[in-house]
């Protein structure tokens, strides 16, 4: 859930770049994905220069309209964007994925993403219209976090080295959220990505 977060000193609302300008859109996606640190907003996967990348719309009704802004894009991973519902009114009331307390509103637990308070519909809309638990997401993340276990017992004498290891190959740092969670990983292994770059 990190790679939701937007800033109001972002590049694309500074130089004023505009998604219905043509000539803009490939520096909207990179700069996305500069302050995504590579990782796909919505699955946390990170990106590989073979995937096949999406600046999305958040709210698709948004798109092509004056409403249409930095606040409503981000860096996704086709297949997601592919997958996400085309319509969002279903999942309204819905929390806004740049939403200052998200991360005190959702949570990682037993594999899956889960409103903190059972009534609070808005989290729980976010997560179904993002499919955070997809069954195909569910299963690469598990099969993610096994693979990366099985790395941290191989390091288990020397954290340091687990961790420099992580940090030197980024998509190991791959669902993130759900990884911290797991592993029990501090949030300074994304912050040491951004330093090594």
């Amino acid at each position: 859930m990190r790679y939701l977060r937007k800033s109001a000193q972002s590049k694309i609302i500074s130089n004023q770049w505009q998604y219905s300008n043509q000539r803009d859109r490939t520096k909207i996606r990179q700069e996305l994905l500069n302050e995504q640190m590579g990782f796909c907003a919505y699955s946390e996967r990170y990106i590989q220069s073979t995937d096949a990348v999406d600046v999305e719309h958040f709210d698709a009704r948004l798109k092509s309209t004056e409403n249409d802004s930095y606040w409503n894009w981000y860096t996704v991973l086709h297949w997601i964007n592919q997958h996400k519902p085309r319509n969002i009114e279903p999942f309204e009331p819905i929390l806004k994925p740049y939403s200052a307390d998200l991360n005190q509103r959702i949570k990682y637990e037993n594999g899956q993403f889960i409103a903190v308070d059972p009534n609070d519909k808005e989290a729980e809309n976010l997560i179904k219209y993002l499919g955070w638990n997809r069954p195909e997401l569910y299963e690469d993340r598990r099969k993610h976090i096994e693979r990366i276990r099985f790395v941290q017992q191989v390091y288990k004498d020397n954290q340091d080295q687990f961790f420099d290891y992580l940090v030197n190959h980024p998509d190991n740092l791959s669902f993130f959220s759900a990884m911290s969670v797991e592993l029990e990983l501090p949030d300074s292994l994304i912050e040491r990505i951004n330093k090594s770059s």
